[in-house]
C-alpha cells in the first residue's frame, strides 16, 4: 500500500480535523476525523478518537469487521467520557470515517459525513452516507446532491462520535484491485467539490502527496470555508 495525507486549517480560526495513516507488518489502515464543538473542544475530539481507534486496532484487528466496530464503539466512549468530564467540552463530538486495508478487500466504517471514495481507475464512487440533514433529504428525493452543497442546514450532522452514549457504525466489506485508490476527506473537500471533479485528480496519479495537495487547493479555490483532510491509498498489491 501507499498512503499519503494533508490538512489545512483553511478559513477557520484553528484546525479541527485529525488523520491517521497506519502501517505496520500485519496492519495497515488510514482514518479521517472531524472535529465539532466550542473553545476547541472540536479538536480534542477529533484527536482523542482518532488515538483511541488507533489503539484499538493495534491491539486487535484480526476479524477486521468486528474490530472496526469495537474500535468505534471505543472512540465513542472516550470522546463522550471527555466531554461529560469538563464544562468546556460539553456537546463536543466529532466525525469519524476508516478503513482496515487488505490486498484484495477493505473494510470501512463511519459516523457522521465524513467520506470514503473507492476509485477504480475510471470512476469514483462513494462507500460510506452521509449521517447528515441534508443527506437524508436527498436520499428522500426532496433536493439535489448539488442544492444540498447551499442548503441552510447543510453542517447538521445526525449521528456523530461522542454525542451520545450509544452511536452505531455503519460498516462495509468491499473488493479493490490493484492501482485502485481510496479517498477519505472530510466535508471541507466534498463539501464544495463533486465526485467526478475529484476522480479527476486521482488519473494517472503518480505522487500521491501532490495529488492531497491539489484537491486541497481545488477546494480552497472553490470557496470552502472549512478545514480540509484529504487521505488517499494506493492499492499496490492484490489481484492483477
Amino acid at each position: 500500500m501507499r498512503f499519503a495525507g494533508k490538512t489545512e486549517t483553511g478559513l477557520r480560526p484553528q484546525n479541527e480535523d485529525c488523520y491517521l495513516l497506519m502501517h505496520t507488518d500485519t496492519l495497515d489502515a488510514v482514518a479521517v476525523s472531524d472535529g465539532m464543538g466550542g473553545h476547541q473542544a472540536g479538536e480534542v475530539a477529533s484527536k482523542l478518537a482518532v488515538d483511541t481507534l488507533r489503539e484499538m486496532l493495534l491491539s486487535n484487528h484480526a476479524d477486521a469487521e468486528a474490530a472496526l466496530s469495537s474500535a468505534f464503539v471505543e472512540a465513542n466512549n472516550a470522546v463522550h467520557s471527555r466531554a461529560s468530564q469538563f464544562d468546556e467540552m460539553y456537546g463536543m463530538g466529532c466525525t469519524l470515517v476508516a478503513a482496515i486495508l487488505r490486498d484484495d478487500e477493505f473494510i470501512a466504517a463511519n459516523i457522521g459525513d465524513s467520506r470514503l471514495y473507492h476509485f477504480d481507475g475510471e470512476s469514483m464512487h462513494q462507500i460510506t452516507h452521509d449521517h447528515s440533514f441534508v443527506a437524508e433529504l436527498v436520499r428522500r428525493g426532496a433536493i439535489t446532491a448539488e442544492e444540498a452543497k447551499t442548503h441552510p442546514r447543510r453542517n447538521l450532522i445526525t449521528r456523530a462520535i461522542g454525542t451520545e452514549k450509544r452511536v452505531p457504525a455503519d460498516i462495509f466489506s468491499c473488493e479493490w484491485k490493484r492501482d485502485d485508490m481510496l479517498l477519505l476527506c472530510s466535508d471541507g473537500l466534498c463539501g464544495v467539490l463533486d465526485d467526478s471533479e475529484m476522480a479527476m485528480y486521482l488519473q494517472n496519479c503518480t505522487d500521491l502527496d501532490a495529488a492531497c495537495a491539489a484537491l486541497i487547493e481545488r477546494a480552497i479555490a472553490a470557496g470552502s470555508r472549512d478545514n480540509i483532510t484529504v487521505v488517499l491509498v494506493k492499492n499496490d498489491g492484490g489481484n492483477e
